[in-house]
């Protein structure tokens, strides 16, 4: 077996183990159906990506970098896009809860004055 055939076979094995954990994940309802298929669709691009392994190695020839190296590249720079993504999330949610809390405080204002009115009007 060649190396290429190895490292094929673990990014397949890795590819699958992948899967199992994001539906497992996704079924103990760990994970929302909007990541877990997300990440669903990552797992099915690895397996796109093990077969990209056996062209990268004729690219990665006029490069100074091996096909695994190359497939790691790309995967680096992949998994930093989705945590800006994240990030670009996080920060809305931040936001939301800074204006749901803004609004709380203004509704809790609001009854304490009319409930201070309402005990005016009983004495």
């Amino acid at each position: 077996m060649t190396n290429l055939a190895v490292q094929l076979s673990l990014v397949v094995a890795g590819d699958l183990a992948m899967f199992a954990l994001v539906f497992w994940i996704s079924r103990r309802q760990l994970l929302s159906l909007r990541y877990a298929l997300g990440w669903m669709a990552v797992s099915a691009l690895l397996l796109v990506a093990a077969l990209a392994l056996a062209l990268a190695g004729g690219i990665s020839s006029s490069l100074p970098l091996t096909p695994t190296g190359l497939l790691s590249a790309t995967g680096i720079g992949f998994l930093l896009l989705i945590t800006l993504q994240l990030s670009i999330s996080l920060s809305g949610h931040q936001e939301a809860i800074r204006e749901l809390s803004e609004a709380n405080a203004l509704l809790e204002e609001r009854l304490s004055r009319v409930e201070q009115r309402e005990r005016s009007r009983e004495t």
